[in-house]
């Protein structure tokens, strides 16, 4: 299985570098449709290692990081053709997390959003209602969203190590109006820092599907 992920990690790179869409997009639907990978696998074995293998220098920013957006934009496109998938391996797990909200949202200035993307997508697969609400968004908006949902699960992702400042003036107020939410982090800063869920008074960090899954079990 490792081998065949490689080789179709390596194919589905191609696409991106190639600017190929369509091909990109319908390679991806073959290997969930013929059975080969499932939602998770995709995601984890070859979307998240596609992009997270594209690196800007800093000086270089204004003349490459157009490339980045452009193959963001194919894996958000292969992302949302998924979702018949989604549904039909939503039933296989047997709903665990039916009859719990989840909200996901990055703080305010983090733009960061494909890898939370994929978290609701993990948390739709195992039955929860997962409401993605978008990147950079301020904490009064989290508030009153929070507040409109009443959600049991909020995820905060962080990718830009800068942001994980404000996550414990965030939780400490998602905690003060709605006692008893659960709150989890997300995102890459937390591992480039070395930094865990204690460190902000968080309920866990959630990066994979595994980890999904143990939330999934605490809401059974």
């Amino acid at each position: 299985m490792a081998d065949k992920i490689k080789d179709s990690l390596n194919r589905f790179i191609a696409y991106l570098q190639a600017r190929k869409m369509e091909e990109a997009v319908a390679f991806a639907l073959s290997l969930l449709s013929e059975g080969l990978v499932t939602v998770p696998q995709l995601y984890e074995g070859i979307l998240a290692p596609a992009l997270n293998r594209i690196q800007v220098p800093r000086d270089q920013e204004d003349a490459l990081i157009w490339q980045e957006h452009v193959q963001s934009a194919i894996v958000q496109a292969v992302m949302g053709a998924c979702q018949p998938f989604i549904l039909s391996e939503r039933d296989r797990y047997g709903r665990p997390g039916k009859g719990q909200r989840v909200m996901l949202a990055c703080p305010e200035e983090e733009y960061h959003e494909i890898g939370i993307r994929m978290g609701a997508d993990f948390f739709r697969i195992l039955g929860f209602d997962a409401v993605f609400i978008g990147a950079n968004t301020p904490r009064n908006t989290l508030l009153h969203a929070a507040g409109a949902l009443q959600p049991d699960i909020v995820v905060l992702s962080v990718t830009n190590y800068l942001n994980l400042a404000q996550l414990p003036g965030i939780i400490q107020a998602l905690r003060e109006a709605f006692p008893g939410l659960r709150v989890y982090l997300a995102g890459s800063a937390l591992i480039h820092t070395g930094k865990g869920a204690a460190d902000f008074q968080a309920d866990g960090v959630i990066n994979r599907f595994e980890d999904v899954k143990k939330v999934s079990e605490v809401a059974e």
